[in-house]
């Protein structure tokens, strides 16, 4: 055997498998010659000499006896070509002379040829007319596409190289002269006629062959797509064919749809086409192209075909404008002053990059002279802008114009190519552009300048760019005509000084006067007030504000004594414990800073804490101190018993300026840094919650974050200051939710009050007319309901027990002692508010205070006897009269009613009620304004369902919230009280069956609603001419036309508008009431129903309550956990980051707890919206979403987002000013991303000891007036954050500008992670990011490259010793090497999910083998046997079923390899290479090979026993091939084919 030297050239996988295989037969390699980096790392793993293909060869480059130019599309010079001594040698994907040049098999399968072929042939003489060594011919098959027949070529190529190489190696090359007068020539640049737009003229079969000589399955398809252009000039991309059937109609019509496949006519059949997104509808006729057309078409194909190469390398390097928002296809255009001078587009593109917030960046261009066939052509190229603010008008357009210039010359590119090259698809366009050619906006973009010879204007989508944007930029458009060339960028005026004026000063008038205080001060203060006051609880006891304060005291004493003053740091190493509180308290009433020290942290980053802040002292809860590392402070411990008797404040120095505490945030150094936070900085943040937290005497807020996190400082010490209790969740508390695991729900959790309600059914005379008023009463008390409702009716037998709800309360008052006492409804504008007032005084002292009044105007005009002066219409105008004296009376004030005389008196009435404030509610129907004016009284809401849908009810709430907070009211506090006719049995049957007749007699008796019905029944004659269902006249129906009405209006109502059926049905009703704000249901229950039957479903509806209302009982003695605690002490008040609230939210028993709130605030990291909706289900609460950083003091905004329909950062808290600046400090327009700087009172003093750090993050604030700035001096802090101001004045959060996270709340620097992971040994690289592969579910994850040996779970334990475990990936991926951008920087984009063994290019979906496969089962044996072949090739131990041979790490020539293998050992002639490719998921290739197996085979496979799988080393990824994904375009038109054929 003759040994030989060579040279590789090419860029494609199947050069690695020549090289492996010369290698492997003992030739020498002197130099692999490719321009793709995956080929290079292989190549130099491998010890192989590398040289780019595309740098000037070495003048000593060394020669060999032979080059092979393997997939190398590139002609090669002769210098190249010398290099091979004894010749050169190329591989053609053709078989030759046939079919030469590029493309062979797209043009085969186009120009229907019935063989293929692959040939290696010498490179002499013209392209490819070199003598010919091998030549491999095979047929091409039916259903053969691009990408399936380049499958087989190189599958053919692989296989016939060993014959080369064996010529080589034994007499020497084995020459066949190509006879040149057969020879046909396809050129680089040659395309399908007419761009591919498809002829429907053509025969059916000439169409097929085109489509899937164009379908690539997904790969770079260097041709064209094929597509179809409708008559109103649409293109829509064809992908597939799925075959023919027969058809008769004209060429072009298309003949039905079924899921993305269109069936089309043409000229002698119909052809199935798969489309890729719109398709055409039916009916439609597809029109041919007229000649002149076809040909234009095919000219421009031509001519862009020269530039392909080109422009696909531009828009990969592409950097587009991006905006955010969907479109919504309408657009608005403004005009502008005309221009198009080189430096009005720089103008253009300059104040673009402002309103994208990008200083470089592409946008869509559309050049002059650009051709016109929309769909066809690109309209559009990417135009690059670099607008850095010192940079010039007149350098600006100098730089475009010659870049429009160089770009001019390379034409312009079809819009297919952003489909055909993979790496474009997901590619975002340009949001902006600029327009040089007269014409609409440029396709896709959400704004078009266009600047053309004979005009100028502006085009914009208004969901995208809003028209207050869009007015701002032509007004600096034009504006900007008169500025001067030598203009820097950054001083072009994008707003007016108006515009800036509102930006900088209006939107930041968050000025309030302030006391200025010591916390402990506040907190002291607030302890004199009430010392017996619960101050703090824990676990199930509790301390009063006096023994706090006088603990407190104590240890202020003994740390003054060791020296603690101003500003002097003090360790404070305690749990959540009431030690903490008392640690913190003693430490400031030294005068001192309390620096947290969570003992849940690393001993050396406690060690580091404790050196850097130079804390003197520290001190230690109780059985902690040997817990701390070693250092050189003096160690306090925290007592744990009460001081007795009177212990005095130490007198200390410290005022409003000193230190509060010292925090320390991660660092991106790896070294953390220590925020100094003022007392005044504090108390200013303390008045700025005042405005937006509500809260009342008697609230409770349940404290869960550490104090190393500083939103601590707002539960721990406002609540104090404030007089909240303070309900502190112990460490293990916090960590379980609640007493047992999380189930998964069977229904969102939150609350439902349930009341009885009363209408009024006589029972017969006596006191059994009231029996079921006193029973239901009883009832109600003792089963955890809230209320008793009874009516007030007059002269009308059906609702004449109770004309007076007053005297039936004194009744309910009399038999209950835990239900309020309630009318339901009082029509008020019938009495006289004075008596109301005393007679429902009485009750609230029978009841102590549990008396409530439903008002209502009045409904019945015969009723106003009783008081004709206010009979409708003057009803509405008395009944809110009456509502504000009835609500003065209550308070006590004197209100003047006249005597007979005219003369005044002022009535105050008796008795004095309980309650100082009269619960009232508004009774309303289905008038949208009545629900409003409750919301603008602020009054409770009671409603019902008679002539009201629940979607209804549904907006009439939000409307009502709307109305309660714009008239200053918390919705939270305000509930809506829903009244349900109610009938609950075993089963829903039966139910149905008690409350029928009853029901339709309840119905009979409300006219408007029968008429309503009627008009309503299927089987209503409606009157000629009438279009108002409230002229009926029942008096003309039959009594059988009444009952099917009746019988219609009852089952309609029974299933939309009652609470009736089983438990399982009351569950649901009341969960979907829930979901829209009601907060009460009153069950209506005596509507006629026999008192009896009502009395025995008393336990189903207590089950009811019960059940939606779960875990409502006393927490057992020993459970702390949150849920417990939430309901042991009443908790009203909540805050925690997003990831706590998802934990929250998530366990049934939390849930259930969290409807009693009154305030849920979250924040500390980007609110999902699905999180929001998700607590909006639990609690009723007022949900404020809260933003900042510890170096402005906690949070700097607040959005309340109870109701709101977006989630954002809202506006700033008080004396505190927010600007959105660009990268040049200029103040960001609204719509445009920006830095945020925060300025304000808030601002801290900087950070400790680092004067550096200080200086670059807090600036002097240069916008401030200076009446508003802090008195101490005007400063604002760089953030980090970037964010973009709303036109409403809110503010929205884009991302971070810098290498910092937010993660369950905790700032992460990913620096410092990477920086001690980069110091592990063995570690070459690392990355750290947060995931979120699944909504919701945010992970921190890193990534290292480096020694074989990095161990995961050491590297976790390296990174424990020294981060806390917030810190600490979950999970730390080893990588051969990272995935890197064009510009050589690592791709965070492509990191694989953690888990994922490194994948092929594109890996292969999941494909289902076809009916017909499916039919065979392989025996147990033969899936061994293939099951052992796959761990073998892929040295993966355990494959499963469903793994996917791509996703575990195959590609092609692990493909070829397995198939070699399997056919060899198993005795498989009939498995093709391209099987591996269609069925890549073990089980269906299993299915597959079983059909292929002989009986023999399948039952006893011979196969050697298989060495054990070697430990797999991702393989670097081949530069995609058409030949990884066959599977996906093969089996799925297969599969499809035989549903078809199997539905005919």
């Amino acid at each position: 055997m003759t040994q030989f030297s060579a040279i590789l050239v090419g860029n494609e996988s199947l050069l690695r498998h020549a090289a492996e295989t010369l290698l492997a037969r003992g030739h020498r390699i002197h130099a692999v010659v490719t321009r793709n980096p995956d080929l290079r790392d292989w190549a130099q793993g491998a010890g192989l000499a590398v040289e780019d293909q595309d740098a000037p060869m070495a003048p000593d480059a060394p020669p060999a006896d032979w080059l092979f130019s393997v997939a190398n599309l590139s002609i090669l010079r002769p210098e190249m070509l010398a290099r091979g001594r004894l010749g050169a040698i190329n591989f053609h994907d053709g078989p030759l002379p046939r079919l030469a040049g590029l493309n062979a098999p797209v043009w085969a399968i186009i120009g229907g040829e019935a063989q293929h072929g692959v040939t290696w042939h010498m490179i002499e003489g013209g392209v490819d007319e070199g003598d010919i060594l091998t030549q491999t011919l095979f047929e091409i098959r039916p259903d053969d596409t691009a990408l399936t027949l380049n499958a087989r070529c190189f599958a053919r190529g692989a296989e016939s190289f060993a014959e080369v190489v064996a010529q080589l190696e034994g007499a020497g090359s084995q020459r066949v002269k190509q006879d040149l007068s057969q020879r046909s020539y396809v050129g680089r640049d040659k395309r399908p006629e007419a761009a591919g737009v498809i002829d429907f003229a053509q025969p059916a079969g000439r169409i097929c062959a085109l489509v899937r000589g164009l379908d690539h399955g997904g790969y770079w398809n260097p041709l064209a797509e094929a597509k179809v252009r409708l008559a109103d000039g649409r293109v829509l991309a064809v992908t597939a064919s799925a075959g023919t059937e027969p058809a008769s109609a004209a060429p072009g019509t298309v003949l039905a749809l079924h899921g993305d496949i269109a069936t089309i006519a043409a000229a002698d059949a119909a052809i199935r086409l798969v489309f890729r997104g719109e398709l055409p509808p039916v009916g439609t006729v597809i029109p041919a192209l007229a000649a002149e057309e076809r040909a234009r078409l095919t000219d421009l194909a031509a001519q862009a075909a020269k530039h392909d190469g080109f422009w696909r390398a531009r828009l990969t390097r592409m950097n587009p404008a991006v905006l955010p928002g969907e479109g919504s296809g309408a657009t608005q255009r403004l005009p502008l002053l005309p221009g198009d001078a080189p430096e009005r587009i720089a103008l253009a593109a300059a104040l673009l990059a402002r309103l994208a917030g990008q200083a470089q960046f592409d946008l869509a261009l559309r050049p002059q002279g650009q051709p016109e066939a929309a769909g066809i052509v690109a309209d559009w190229q990417p135009l690059a802008v670099e607008a850095p603010g010192e940079r010039t008008l007149a350098d600006l357009g100098q730089a475009l114009a010659a870049e429009i210039a160089d770009q001019a010359k390379r034409g312009f590119f079809m819009a297919d190519l952003l489909h055909r090259a993979p790496e474009l698809r997901d590619m975002a366009t340009p949001d902006l552009a600029i327009s040089l050619h007269a014409g609409g906006p440029v396709n896709g973009a959400a704004l078009t300048v266009t600047l053309a010879g004979d005009g100028a204007w502006l085009d914009h989508d208004p969901a995208r760019v809003t028209p207050a944007q869009a007015q701002r930029l032509a007004r600096a458009l034009d504006g900007g005509l008169a500025l001067p060339g030598s203009t820097a960028l950054r001083d072009i005026p994008l707003m007016d000084a108006a515009e800036r004026e509102e930006l900088l000063v209006g939107r930041n008038a968050t000025q309030l006067d302030v006391r200025l205080a010591c916390i402990h001060e506040l907190i002291a203060e607030k302890a004199a007030e009430n010392p017996d006051a619960v101050a703090l609880a824990f676990e199930d006891h509790s301390l009063t504000r006096s023994q706090l304060d006088r603990a407190a005291n104590a240890l202020a004493e003994k740390l003054v004594a060791m020296g603690v003053g101003p500003d002097q740091p003090v360790g404070l190493f305690a749990k959540r414990s009431p030690e903490l509180v008392i640690g913190a308290l003693a430490i400031w009433k030294a005068g001192g800073a309390y620096v947290p020290l969570d003992p849940d942290y690393p001993a050396d980053r406690i060690e580091l804490y404790i050196e850097d802040s130079g804390a003197r002292v520290v001190l230690v809860q109780d059985g902690l101190a040997e817990r701390l590392p070693a250092h050189g402070a003096q160690v306090v411990a925290i007592p744990t018993d009460l001081p007795h008797g009177l212990v005095a404040a130490p007198v200390n120095q410290a005022g409003p300026e000193n230190l509060a505490y010292l925090i320390y945030t991660s660092g991106s150094t790896g070294r953390p840094k220590g925020v100094m936070v003022e007392h005044r900085n504090v108390a200013n943040f303390f008045a700025g919650m005042d405005v937006v937290i509500p809260h009342q005497p008697g609230d409770a807020w349940l404290a869960v974050t550490s104090l190393s996190f500083d939103i601590s400082v707002l539960e721990i010490f406002w609540s104090l200051a404030r007089g909240l209790k303070l309900v502190i969740a112990g460490e293990e508390s916090r960590l379980a939710v609640s007493s047992t695991p999380a189930q998964p729900r069977r229904e969102p959790s939150g609350g439902m009050d349930f009341s009885l309600f009363y209408w009024g059914n006589d029972d017969g005379p006596g006191p059994k007319k009231y029996q079921l008023l006193l029973e239901g009463a009883r009832f109600a008390d003792q089963n955890g309901f809230v209320a008793v409702y009874t009516p007030e009716r007059h002269f009308h037998a059906f609702g004449g027990p109770y004309p007076n709800p007053a005297v039936s309360g004194a009744a309910v008052a009399a038999v209950t002692k835990n239900v309020a006492v309630r009318a339901g409804s009082c029509v008020l504008p019938l009495h006289h508010p004075a008596r109301v007032a005393e007679e429902w005084a009485v009750i609230d002292n029978l009841t102590s205070g549990r008396a409530g009044l439903a008002i209502a105007s009045g409904w019945q005009p015969d009723d106003f006897v009783l008081r004709p002066e206010n009979a409708p219409p003057n009803n509405k105008t008395a009944l809110a009269q009456g509502i504000d004296q009835l609500r003065r009376l209550w308070r006590g004030e004197a209100v003047e009613f006249p005597r007979k005389d005219g003369s005044l008196f002022g009535v105050v009435t008796q008795p004095r009620p309980v309650q100082k404030e009269l619960p009232l509610w508004m009774t309303v129907a289905g008038n949208p304004e009545t629900w409003v004016e409750a919301g603008r009284l602020g009054m409770n809401v009671l409603t019902h369902l008679l002539g009201q849908s629940i979607d209804t009810v549904a907006a009439r709430i939000k409307d009502y919230h709307a109305a309660l907070r714009e008239a200053g009211h918390d919705p939270a506090r305000f509930t809506v009280t829903l009244m349900l006719h109610t009938c609950l049995a075993e089963d829903r049957e039966t139910a149905r069956e008690i409350a029928r007749e009853p029901m339709k007699n309840y119905l009979k008796s409300a006219a408007a609603l029968v008429k309503q019905y009627a008009w309503d029944f299927p089987a209503f004659r409606r009157p000629a001419g009438m279009t108002n269902p409230m002229a009926i006249d029942l008096g003309s129906l039959s009594e059988e036309e009444l009952d099917g009405i009746l019988e219609f209006a009852f089952l309609r109502y029974f299933e939309d508008s009652g609470l009736f059926g089983s438990i399982e049905d009351g569950i649901a009703r009341v969960e979907q009431l829930k979901a829209i704000g009601v907060g009460e249901i009153a069950c209506l229950i005596d509507y006629g129903i026999a008192p009896e039957q009502v009395m025995a479903g008393f336990p189903l509806l207590a089950r009811l309550r019960a059940e939606v209302n779960p875990h409502g009982a006393e927490p057992e003695d020993g459970d702390f956990s949150i849920a417990a605690q939430i309901r042991r002490w009443k908790v009203t008040h909540l805050q925690c980051t997003p990831s706590m609230a998802r934990i929250l939210v998530s366990d049934p028993q939390v849930a259930a707890a969290m409807a009693g709130l009154k305030c849920m605030m979250v924040g500390g990291e980007a609110l999902p919206p699905s999180l929001l909706a998700e607590i909006r289900a639990a609690t009723r609460a007022r949900v404020l979403n809260m933003y900042g950083p510890t170096e402005t003091t906690i949070w700097s905004t607040v959005a309340d987002l109870t109701d709101a329909a977006e989630v954002t950062l809202g506006r700033p808290i008080a004396n505190t000013q927010l600007y959105v600046l660009d990268a040049d400090g200029v103040p960001a327009p609204p719509g445009a991303p920006g830095e945020l700087w925060i300025g304000g009172h808030g601002v801290t003093r900087g950070y400790w000891r680092r004067e550096d750090l200080t200086a670059a993050a807090f600036r002097p604030d240069p916008f401030v007036p200076a009446d508003r700035g802090a008195p101490w001096g005007a400063r604002m802090y760089r953030t980090g954050d970037l964010v973009r101001w709303r036109e409403d004045g809110g503010l929205d959060y884009i991302g971070r500008a810098d290498h910092q996270v937010k993660l369950r709340g905790f700032r992460i620097e990913l620096g410092e992670i990477e920086a001690r992971l980069a110091a592990q040994p063995g570690v070459r690289e690392a990355v750290a990011l947060v995931r979120e592969d699944a909504p919701g579910d945010k992970r921190l994850v890193a990534y290292v490259t480096g020694a074989g040996e990095l161990c995961e779970k050491g590297l976790r334990e390296a990174l424990l010793a020294h981060l806390p475990a917030h810190m600490v990936p979950g999970r730390i991926v080893r990588l051969e090497k990272m995935p890197l951008t064009p510009n050589r920087k690592i791709d965070r984009k492509h990191l694989p999910v953690p888990g994922a063994v490194a994948s092929a290019p594109v890996a292969a979906p999941t494909v289902e083998a076809t009916t017909a496969v499916a039919a065979n089962a392989p025996t147990e044996d033969l899936a061994q046997a293939v099951q052992a072949l796959w761990s073998e090739v892929l040295g993966v131990e355990q494959i499963g079923p469903r793994d996917n041979f791509f996703a575990l790490g195959g590609h092609s020539l692990l493909a070829i390899q397995l198939h070699r293998t399997m056919r060899d050992r198993l005795a498989l002639p009939r498995l093709g290479v391209t099987d591996i490719f269609r069925f890549p998921v073990m089980a269906d290739f299993l299915k597959h090979v079983a059909s292929l197996a002989p009986a023999s085979t399948a039952a006893a496979p011979a196969v050697p026993a298989p060495a054990p799988a070697p430990t797999p080393k991702p393989t670097p990824p081949a530069v995609p091939e058409p030949v990884l994904a066959a599977e996906d375009a093969m089996a799925r038109r297969r599969a499809l084919r035989a549903q078809l054929r199997g539905g005919r």
